[in-house]
């Protein structure tokens, strides 16, 4: 056992007040700096970020390093916004036959293995959002969705939520107007700054694994507040009425336009966390669907980001290699999946996600099969909907500059959650029900 001495900074500034205390870290704790905790605990799916690594402008809020606090695992950069840290973690599908049940989901902290190769040897993978850069990185996601904030795409409780439409709360409000358009949000969360993107859909399925691998290991709704005997996941606003689906109880404060609620506002905000807990990232079940580049189709085959790629220097276009969308880009970030992979055929249909008595994601550790898994897209034979993974809905097509949405729309109700995937839409469309987060690597 060893004591680690955390610096705390409890305010904007270094000109806040600072205290230190002592966080108790050995063998069968279960929470520390660069730890994801364990499954149904306090704390769970958040961490605690390097000190030698924290991004210049990112502050911890008071409690940041305190398991039971509402601000666990907390930062807040220069313009007010709040973020989650979430550390890298180690996980593995069970099949059966590998030690654990079929689509058991066991998650081990990054302290656990010495590196990936042991990792592998053991069955376990690095959970894909977490590599950048070609680099193992922990990432800090919005635990808002963008609104503006005198022209800056921020993560702010209660605010209005940005959208792709000029009807509603546009980018295009933002400094340098950016395009009313899916693409638009490339750009809009820069107006941050430089190093923030659009979170990917590997980040949005890594939370949507962990609200998973929590759901499997509570029984209460002690340290997860959503947690359901039935059906245990994340609630939203997705009833077409400012509440939920499956919650009669949650009510959402409106943004003023259709059923659409405000960033976090949520009477039970713990109820919309991944981790259903105050400090996780809420609203991924409405009220918007989110848009999250990582992988895209030029209509005769599906693309996936190479860990190689570095999401700070994407951009929106379809022309050059560092663009999302277009040949150029294609050849430079991704890597070719072929024509079809798993459920995603390109067969122009809707189906859920979570087959009862198959496998439903790929446990491969690396290649294609590994990469396709993070983005969440189930395997051929894991559809059919269960209420292990929400009864989310996954619409599989392959239209030429495919841009994914995940989460689900203020209307879109059971089929809306964490595990919801669109394949439809395409780099140019715009929608009132389509926003966005930001995200960044340390």
């Amino acid at each position: 056992m060893s004591t680690l001495v955390i610096r705390e900074i409890v305010g904007p500034d270094d000109t806040a007040p600072v205290f230190t205390h002592g966080l108790i870290i050995g063998q069968g704790n279960a929470w520390g700096v660069d730890h994801i905790g364990t499954p149904g605990g306090p704390a769970f799916g958040v961490g605690i970020c390097p000190a030698a690594v924290v991004p210049v402008g990112m502050y911890a809020l008071a409690g940041h390093d305190n398991p039971m606090s509402a601000y666990t695992g907390n930062y807040q950069y220069a313009d007010g916004s709040v973020m989650a840290y979430i550390p890298p973690f180690w996980e593995k599908w069970g099949d059966g036959s590998n030690g654990f049940a079929l689509n058991w989901l066991d998650i081990k902290p990054l302290s656990h293995f010495a590196d990936v190769s042991a990792a592998n040897a053991a069955g376990y993978a690095m959970d894909r959002a977490f590599y950048d850069g070609g680099a193992i990185k922990g990432v800090f996601v919005d635990k808002f969705l963008c609104s503006n904030n005198n022209g800056i795409a921020s993560s702010i409780q209660n605010g209005a939520p940005l959208t792709s439409s000029a009807a509603h709360n546009p980018f295009s409000g933002l400094t340098g107007s950016p395009a009313n358009a899916y693409y638009g949000a490339i750009d809009a969360v820069k107006t941050r700054g430089a190093n923030f993107f659009c979170a990917s859909v590997f980040i949005y399925k890594m939370l949507a694994r962990l609200a998973y691998a929590h759901a499997q290991a509570s029984s209460n709704a002690t340290f997860c507040a959503w947690y359901d005997s039935t059906l245990s996941a994340p609630r939203g606003c997705n009833n077409n009425a400012l509440g939920d689906a499956y919650d009669a109880s949650i009510a959402y404060v409106s943004d003023s336009y259709a059923a659409c609620g405000r960033t976090g506002s949520a009477n039970y905000p713990a109820r919309t966390a991944h981790n259903g807990q105050l400090n996780g990232v809420y609203d991924l079940a409405g009220p918007l669907w989110q848009i999250a580049p990582g992988i895209t189709s030029d209509g005769a085959n599906y693309h996936v980001l190479k860990t190689s790629t570095r999401m700070r220097d994407v951009t929106s276009g379809n022309s050059g290699s560092a663009d999302l969308w277009g040949p150029a880009g294609i050849s430079a970030l991704y890597d070719n999946a072929g024509s079809s992979w798993g459920a995603a055929t390109g067969a122009s249909r809707y189906v859920t996600i979570g087959a009862v008595d198959q496998q439903v994601f790929s446990n491969a550790t690396s290649g294609i099969d590994w990469q396709m898994a993070g983005a969440g897209i189930p395997l051929a034979n894991g559809i059919g909907g269960s209420n292990r993974f929400g009864n989310d809905g996954f619409w599989d097509y392959r239209p030429n500059e495919m841009c994914p949405i995940v989460c689900g729309g203020w209307y879109y109700a059971s089929l809306a959650g964490v595990w919801a995937l669109t394949l439809y839409f395409v780099r140019g469309d715009s929608n009132d029900y389509v926003g966005c987060r930001a995200a960044l690597y340390p």
